[in-house]
């Protein structure tokens, strides 16, 4: 008995395709790849050189940190305080504009340049009336420095430590 053409006795099996491979993979891929290389390079890079930018800061922080953790403040502490910042200063803005302030210039030149959660007024007053006093008060002194460390951790700076 011949089967009928028709029927479903004279259907083959489907012919599957190969599996597609993993590797190698297409060109779109490697060129995807390399964008994405690329980027990562650009973003590593800007990291670097905003690290090395802040070092400043760093560096004024840890001093700011030793200084507040001295056992008895000495008639000298808030002009320490003051040079750290200063220090800070003459590396993030232009020599001409920091070197000259003192007093309460100096204080308001803080302020301007300060942001985030700073305290003009009480930096200010800190600076202007503790300065040469016989011997700043702990909570005073306290105060003083957790407001220096909040200006060199977000000062407004124009640029000149991000160069190089």
């Amino acid at each position: 008995m011949n089967p009928d053409p028709g029927s479903l006795e004279n259907l083959r099996d489907l012919a599957t395709p190969a599996p597609v491979a993993f590797w190698p993979p297409a060109p779109g891929a490697w060129i995807v790849l390399a964008g994405l290389l690329a980027m990562l390079a650009l973003v590593l890079r800007d990291a670097r050189r905003r690290h090395r930018a802040n070092a400043y800061r760093r560096a004024a922080l840890a001093e700011l940190a030793a200084l507040a953790a001295s056992p008895r403040p000495d008639a000298r502490a808030v002009e320490r305080v003051s040079e750290v910042m200063k220090r800070a200063a003459l590396v993030a803005f232009p020599r001409e504009q920091v070197a000259p302030l003192s007093g309460a210039r100096w204080a308001d030149f803080l302020a301007g340049s300060g942001r985030g959660k700073l305290d003009a007024p009480a930096l200010r007053r800190l600076l202007c009336e503790a300065y040469g006093a016989p011997g700043p008060e702990p909570a005073d002194l306290r105060r003083l420095t957790e407001q220096a460390r909040i200006w060199v951790a977000a000062h407004r700076s124009t640029g000149r430590a991000e160069a190089g």
